[in-house]
């Protein structure tokens, strides 16, 4: 199964349990696929630096690092 994850579920996911963990524990396991564009990369690379000014103690990038290299990265249609 192919899925686009929503930036609110994949920090839910890195924070919290319940199903956005599950969607991510899927993810790692191959169960399913991540579907990204540019810009959701974009957007997901915005909230990491929000959080991580917010919250000192927080980094992202190695999390953002994966989802680039293990996803399929298309283009969005205009």
């Amino acid at each position: 199964m192919r899925i686009i994850l929503d930036t609110n579920v994949l920090v839910s996911g890195i924070f919290f349990g319940g199903p956005p963990f599950q969607i991510l524990n899927a993810w790692r396991n191959r169960t399913l696929q991540l579907v990204l564009s540019p810009e959701i990369l974009e957007e997901y690379q915005r909230v990491a630096v929000i959080l991580g000014e917010k919250y000192t103690n927080v980094d992202l990038h190695p999390i953002l690092d994966l989802l680039t290299i293990n996803s399929d990265i298309v283009a969005a249609p205009p």
